[in-house]
């Protein structure tokens, strides 16, 4: 009994790690999305970057894993592909045509806030004062960021709006897959989320004619665009998908969202570094009070109760 405790807290301790080291992950490729902005439409850049991370993760999935959806079950896990990784995706490639990777990585950072509501609201999960207070910091610490960077891209409100909605869709997922991911070894529910929406996006790029070889070609101008689509699709979608989809089979809804408040700092370094982008005051002081909130959430002090509540 007490070795099984103990293996539970351990995948436990691990989820939080993978729940930090995805968002991360992804805030850096927020940079990278930013970087080819200009020159490849949103549609596009969505297409491939799940689609190269399809193609990573497929074979692997053929070798190592058992068990793929079918019947009911096949068809919930393609509707969950198409709303995460299709529309949801679709909206963060779209903002980063208006708002700068910084804020758009402070803007996912609302997702913590958004699951918590939902899961409690569904009875998910239970509602603790430190999971309260930790959201509630890291919260502020994103309104305060926004409302001190307000200025920094004129007309940004445009990209804030799209990022805001990928996040809703991103919590909704969050929530709603609880039972469904448990199910099934987390290569083979990524592979099958990826696969049918990047199909989505396909046929709704060849259908408005946004997408065609042409703008396929665009990616190949210089050496810079392939490096960037590349890191997009291997770190931005197998790497951080796999990990972030690992954690929510292995811990609460809300401990894996909070890890969303590291996607700012991801952002944060690939916008110092690749787009030379200015990171105000505001900015740092409000990943401060994100960073919190994240230590508040993740605290261990809790009872067997919640434990079990939490699925764990």
């Amino acid at each position: 009994m007490t070795g099984t405790a103990s293996g539970t807290k351990r995948l436990a301790l691990l989820a939080a790690i993978a729940a930090v080291v995805a968002p991360f992950a992804a805030g850096t490729t927020l940079g990278a999305i930013r970087f080819v902005a200009g020159d490849i439409d949103p549609l596009t850049i969505t297409i491939l970057r799940l689609g190269i991370g399809a193609a990573v993760l497929l074979p692997l999935a053929l070798v190592f894993a058992r068990g793929w959806p079918r019947g009911r079950d096949f068809w919930i896990v393609v509707g969950f592909g198409v709303l995460m990784f299709g529309i949801s995706q679709w909206l963060v490639s779209a903002s980063l045509a208006y708002t700068t990777a910084a804020r758009g990585g402070i803007l996912a950072s609302t997702v913590p806030f958004m699951t918590l509501a939902f899961a409690v609201g569904l009875r998910a999960e239970r509602l603790t004062w430190l999971k309260a207070v930790g959201v509630g910091v890291a919260t502020l610490g994103v309104a305060f960021a926004l409302w001190q960077d307000a200025s920094a891209v004129p007309g940004g409100w445009r990209g804030d709006l799209l990022m805001f909605a990928a996040s809703l869709v991103l919590s909704i997922y969050n929530v709603a897959t609880r039972s469904v991911i448990r199910r099934y070894p987390p290569l083979i529910f990524v592979v099958c989320n990826l696969l049918p929406g990047a199909l989505f996006l396909g046929i709704v790029g060849t259908l408005t004619g946004t997408v065609s070889a042409a703008t396929f070609a665009n990616v190949t101008a210089s050496e810079n665009g392939i490096l960037a689509i590349l890191y997009i699709g291997v770190i931005g979608s197998a790497f951080t998908y796999f990990l972030w989809l690992w954690a929510l089979r292995h811990t609460s809804p809300t401990r894996v969202a909070i890890g969303l408040t590291m996607n700012p700092v991801g952002a944060l370094v690939a916008a110092a570094i690749i787009l030379d982008e200015t990171i105000t005051l505001g900015v740092w002081v409000g990943l401060a009070c994100i960073a919190g909130g994240v230590l508040a959430t993740n605290w261990h002090l809790q009872d067997r109760k919640q434990e079990k509540l939490d699925g764990r």
